[in-house]
């Protein structure tokens, strides 16, 4: 994955994931998936990765933690999602270190060549190719998304 790739910078909005195992959950993300560390600290951490994707690690249980995320999940019920420019490199690097992937069915949000992982904490990490449209057509989508009357 090439920094070069990916047009959008830094991304506006990042997902926050409790864990257990803080230290192992950063080694995955930053070892096997690319991202880099741009903070840390209190027991968290901020990833960044080259497309603009960002995520934030956060030790369970710690002090200064709201009510609703002293306890890590099981990973269960949501995924991540990274679009990379050669899917199938992608799966042939993180076979040969040693992370099992798996086949995902072919549907709308996943096309042919997309495969998933578990992070340390059994996040299901989506690894797919990434789409080739762009352009003026995807900027005037972006530009017409409207937000509810109170959301602005």
């Amino acid at each position: 994955m090439d920094t070069d790739d990916f047009p959008l910078f830094p991304s506006p909005f990042f997902a926050g994931l409790v864990t257990p195992r803080l230290f192992v959950s950063w080694d995955f993300y930053t070892e096997q998936l690319g991202f880099r560390t741009v903070g840390e600290g209190e027991g968290s951490v901020r990833l960044l990765h080259p497309c603009g994707a960002q995520l934030v690690l956060l030790q369970e249980e710690i002090g200064t933690t709201p009510a609703e995320l002293v306890c890590a999940g099981d990973g269960r019920g949501f995924w991540l999602t990274l679009e990379v420019a050669d899917a199938r490199a992608e799966r042939r690097r993180l076979g040969a270190a040693a992370w099992p992937t798996k086949d995902l069915p072919v549907t709308r949000w996943w096309p042919q060549g997309a495969f998933s992982l578990q992070d340390p904490h059994g996040v299901m990490v989506v690894i797919k190719p990434r789409e080739r449209t762009g352009g003026p057509a995807v900027a005037a989508q972006l530009a017409d998304v409207s937000l509810p009357a109170g959301a602005r």
